[in-house]
């Protein structure tokens, strides 16, 4: 089983994985967080509480992203005595570090998944069954989509995340009124309710001198959820017809200019933002968070959401506990304390404006004033309402290297390296030099 993971993650990374960036580490410390709001282990009826401080040791934890160190100031004002060791491991470092470090008996006591592999992660042995810290007990308050990447094929929970990562598309106020003659996000959200309506819009914006899109890649993030199924059913590899179509789309889009045409997470994409001919962006959660909040000074409250074509999910990282380590208990704590107890996650979600997987907490924090770069219109109340959109779980262990395979094959074909034919073509020989034993759909 060892060799078996670092042969699947060795071609995740062949192909590279969507990252998202990070921003410098921080710590939540939530305001009166006792050991009573810490949401300890159910213990019988006749054991004594036990003391906080009383427990002691080290546990280690990896992640792909910085986010996890944030907690742990919050976490050891109630655990004192329980040091926690984080090594944030650049994601392009990250798989081949893990299995590494499976393979040689020496991984961490909690490790994350990005969503390109949690899928598989999930479906192995490295991670723990949470059912016996009593993880069910909580199941209602988590975004169920969460909980369903984060739970295996047998009904298993493994894993869990405090966040979620529901999208939309993320527009400018002042060009919206300017070219639609309204910035309301209702308004603006049915004029953009389909593909063929958006390059209605993006027809209208290139007429007075704007780019609809920073980029036509952000799409994918939508239409990977705009599909009957996901890469891969029963060993059959599918490509839906709306991501061929989509394909279309882009190269419509690059042909008349309607976006930048640059790549996600690249100097032009961010300086997009403060520009005055780029109208929106469609991505997830974390693109406001990464990506428009802090970047937007003179933009400032010129920002809004509106609803996507399809409701829609994109990216999160998970984070589970290593079915072999030796600290299970005390890792179950902090991973208690990350991603289930309302006060903590509270405190983060306020400080970093992150959409977080506790429905309680986005419903208590939708109550709460709006957001200054959104021009008061409250994030919470507008992702909570596409969560209760959500279609049903497409993401699949293959996620990793085929969505790239895929975005690899549709950048040849925007360009003109490639005819639409035969983009699509080598898509399916990437696809199965990764994954031999898949079939391919007629």
């Amino acid at each position: 089983m060892k060799k078996t993971l670092i042969m699947v993650l060795a071609l995740i990374l062949a192909f590279g994985m969507f990252a998202c960036a990070s921003t410098p580490a921080a710590t939540v410390t939530p305001a009166d967080t006792t050991a009573e709001t810490a949401a300890e282990p159910a213990v019988e009826a006749t054991e004594a509480p036990v003391d906080p401080a009383s427990l002691s040791g080290s546990i280690t934890v990896w992640s792909s992203g910085e986010e996890l160190t944030r907690f742990v100031e919050g976490f050891n004002a109630i655990y004192p005595n329980i040091k926690v060791e984080i090594t944030v491991v650049p994601n392009s470092e990250f798989l081949t570090k893990l299995s590494t470090a499976i393979s040689g008996n020496e991984a961490p006591d909690l490790f994350t998944g990005e969503s390109d592999y949690v899928k598989y992660l999930v479906e192995t042995p490295y991670w723990a069954d949470l059912s016996q810290f009593g993880v069910n007990q909580y199941k209602d308050n988590i975004w169920e989509y969460v909980l369903n990447i984060g739970t295996d094929s047998t009904g298993v929970v493994k894993a869990l995340s405090w966040q979620a990562s529901p999208g939309g598309i993320i527009y400018r106020r002042d060009i919206a009124k300017a070219v639609l003659g309204t910035d309301d996000p209702t308004a603006v959200g049915e004029m953009l309710n389909s593909n063929a309506k958006m390059m209605e819009v993006a027809a209208k914006m290139s007429e007075n001198g704007v780019k609809m899109f920073a980029t036509w890649q952000d799409i994918m993030n939508m239409e990977f959820t705009n599909r009957a199924s996901g890469w891969v059913t029963d060993g059959v590899l599918s490509i839906d017809p709306s991501l061929t179509e989509y394909m279309d789309m882009a190269k419509t889009i690059v042909d008349n200019g309607y976006d930048k045409n640059c790549d996600p997470w690249s100097g032009e994409w961010y300086a997009a933002v403060e520009s005055a001919d780029c109208f929106c962006y469609i991505l997830p959660t974390w693109g406001y968070q990464f990506l428009i909040k802090p970047s937007a000074v003179t933009t400032n409250g010129q920002w809004a959401m509106c609803e996507a074509p399809v409701p829609y999910v994109k990216g999160g990282t998970w984070v589970g506990i290593y079915s072999g380590s030796q600290n299970q208990d005390l890792a179950w704590l902090f991973l208690q304390y990350c991603t289930l107890n309302e006060d903590s996650v509270k405190a983060y979600a306020s400080q970093y404006g992150e959409y977080v997987a506790l429905k309680s907490v986005d419903e208590a924090l939708a109550q709460e004033a709006g957001d200054d770069v959104l021009g008061g219109q409250n994030l919470y109340a507008f992702y909570n309402g596409v969560m209760a959109k959500i279609p049903a779980d497409l993401m699949t262990q293959y996620d990793g290297t085929l969505n790239n395979a895929f975005l690899s094959a549709v950048k040849s074909y925007v360009s003109g390296a490639m005819t639409k034919d035969e983009a699509v073509a080598q898509f399916k020989a990437d696809a199965l030099n990764a994954y031999p034993d898949l079939t391919i759909a007629e």
